[in-house]
């Protein structure tokens, strides 16, 4: 969920181990899958009603830009489905040699308040340790504070870039009911 109504910050995220890791399962009434060619669309439109993006043509931009570099989407990217049409993203990227990146993780918005954030994180991560990573990182904005609170139950701490993103880090502790000062 995307709350408008807060400052935006840039913020980032860092877990230093991806053993141990909270599992939830995604729900027996939903199912997932990973990424297939012709995606892009469905990765557009979650991320356009998640509030990413004002409309899907901006999403698919951002798409192409996103994963220019190649990779293996197919075996990165994480759809939940309902009824076979995907509502839900995340994608288990390489940030370097050792760490992981957990990034654009959205739910539809029609299937927002239902814990299904926890799910597709879950598949996430269990993929990013798959890899073999042993940290993982996250780039993130305070507007997502929920989804902030979310990364704090998978072991993420604030990673401070800049004095001034110790604002950001304030607004989202208010926000959250987590002091997530005291880890800087």
């Amino acid at each position: 969920m995307w709350d408008a109504t807060v400052a935006h910050f840039s913020l980032a995220m860092r877990v230093d181990s991806l053993e141990n890791l909270p599992f939830f399962a995604v729900p027996e009434s939903y199912g997932w899958r990973f990424y297939q060619p012709g995606d892009e669309l469905f990765w557009a439109r979650i991320e356009t009603s998640a509030g990413e993006f004002g409309r899907p043509e901006e999403g698919m931009a951002r798409f192409a830009r996103a994963f220019a570099a190649g990779g293996r989407l197919e075996e990165s990217m994480f759809f939940l489905t309902d009824s076979g049409v995907p509502f839900a993203t995340a994608t288990a990227w390489h940030r370097s040699d050792t760490e992981g990146l957990l990034c654009w993780v959205s739910v539809d918005a029609a299937h927002q308040g239902q814990g299904l954030s926890k799910a597709i994180v879950s598949l996430a991560m269990r993929r990013l340790r798959g890899f073999g990573y042993r940290s993982a990182y996250l780039t993130t904005q305070t507007e997502s504070w929920l989804a902030i609170r979310l990364y704090h139950r998978f072991g993420f701490r604030p990673v401070l870039r800049s004095e001034e993103e110790r604002a950001g880090w304030k607004i989202v502790s208010e926000k959250s009911g987590i002091d997530f000062l005291q880890y800087i």
